[in-house]
């Protein structure tokens, strides 16, 4: 990417995504565990290590981040964590940062924690990581400082809009998702029934976190505290694009804030949240458009089976309720993505594509395997009853949404970042 290409009115997206697998990251405990789990002061060889690597990775031609983190497991004692982050080989990690890593070994005790890739330490992070530090170095480190820094970041940047300063981890961790996490459709062609229901998902698994932790009680806190922060990033990364859109719709609402402060409530956050989806739902999932709002209502209503985060969660006796809620999402969706295919067999107008992912579909859903051209809207129907609960609760996201990602129209938004 040219040095201009982020001199225009938006910023684009990140430029050469690399694969999970081709990130590597080294994690050390760093220092002694700490007493609990409140935030202590980073100690200074620590803090000197977080100025200077950045400076020293870059002279190295490398492109990654450090992330200084608190270690919140229920089973372990609370303590610094040190994850550096490289996209190519452990061999060139550790030539590059061999000086000072030696001179932060010196000043305090290192032990190695694990050598693992982005996919595999995600989880990790997502269930025992309280972000403190992030520094980046490289394409990573500036992608990050031009979305910080662009000059309209406040209106659709939800952590610098919440007058976060931009030192602070959780004002760039939602751009690890977008720089590394999975790619979005939803820049190029517009937004999608997956997008929406991903969107939705977001923020009702945000929401039940934030309920979670209330009725967990200060003594929960801290072991919710990193999916708590994760969630919201990920929640602030799914936005961004529907908030750069809305910069180019005149006479809208503002993007209303979320709270990043490290003091905040599950009570103000939860507000915060309930003012998002009021927006959401005004300006992207209105009546006007009643299948991409149907989506996103079925991802916030069910971001409990949705996400594989939070399945954890869920007892035993819950899982027939929440299946029985999402059935009739699964119903109404796979009707309308059955009658669009089913009419565009008998005009001739199927694409191959298509055709392949219903024959996945009647693979997996055999009673709809008599529908042909012919089926009238009754027929088709008829058929998606017949289908058990478990079954279709299984399919919805995996089969039934993405069929109907390939069969409707998305919806065009009013301005997107370029590739």
């Amino acid at each position: 990417m040219s040095a201009d290409a982020y001199a225009g009115f938006l910023p684009p997206v990140f430029a050469h995504r690399p694969d999970g697998e081709d990130i590597v990251i080294r994690t050390f405990m760093v220092g002694n565990p700490l007493p609990d789990h409140q935030l202590a002061d980073i100690p200074a060889p620590l803090q000197m290590f977080m100025d200077l690597v950045a400076p020293a990775m870059e002279r190295a031609g490398a492109d990654g981040f450090a992330h200084l983190w608190l270690d919140h497991h229920p089973h372990e004692q609370p303590g610094w964590q040190l994850s550096l982050a490289h996209i190519g080989t452990v061999e060139e990690l550790d030539a590059a940062v061999a000086k000072p890593l030696a001179r932060l070994g010196a000043a305090m005790s290192l032990t190695d924690f694990e050598t693992a890739n982005w996919d595999e330490t995600r989880p990790l992070w997502r269930k025992r990581a309280q972000p403190v530090r992030l520094v980046y170095w490289g394409g990573l480190g500036r992608h990050v400082r031009a979305i910080v820094g662009h000059g309209d970041a406040p209106s659709f940047y939800l952590p610098v809009g919440a007058g976060v300063r931009r030192d602070q981890a959780v004002a760039t961790l939602p751009l690890l998702e977008d720089m590394l996490g999975a790619r979005s459709g939803m820049s190029s062609g517009g937004l999608g029934f997956e997008n929406a229901l991903q969107i939705g998902i977001a923020l009702g698994r945000a929401h039940l976190i934030e309920s979670w932790t209330e009725a967990g009680g200060s003594d929960k806190e801290p072991y919710f505290r990193p999916m708590q922060i994760w969630h919201q990033a990920w929640l602030t990364h799914a936005v961004m694009d529907l908030a750069i859109s809305a910069l180019a719709m005149s006479g809208q609402p503002p993007l209303p804030t979320l709270d990043y402060t490290a003091d905040g409530t599950p009570q103000r956050r939860k507000a915060a949240l309930d003012d998002l989806s009021a927006w959401l739902s005004g300006l992207f999932f209105s009546e006007a458009n009643p299948a991409h709002r149907n989506a996103f209502i079925a991802g916030v209503q069910n971001a409990v089976w949705l996400d594989p985060d939070l399945q954890q969660y869920v007892q035993s006796q819950q899982r027939g309720e929440i299946i029985q809620g999402l059935l009739p999402y699964c119903r109404w969706f796979l009707a309308m993505a059955l009658y669009n295919h089913l009419g565009n067999l008998a005009e001739d107008r199927a694409t191959p594509d298509q055709c392949a992912f219903f024959a996945l579909l009647i693979a997996s859903l055999p009673e709809l395997a008599s529908l042909n051209s012919l089926s009238t809207r009754r027929d088709i129907e008829q058929h998606i009853i017949r289908i058990d609960a478990p079954r279709a609760a299984a399919a919805f996201d995996a089969l039934v949404i993405p069929f109907c990602d390939m069969l409707m129209p998305r919806l065009a938004l009013a301005a997107s970042r370029h590739q």
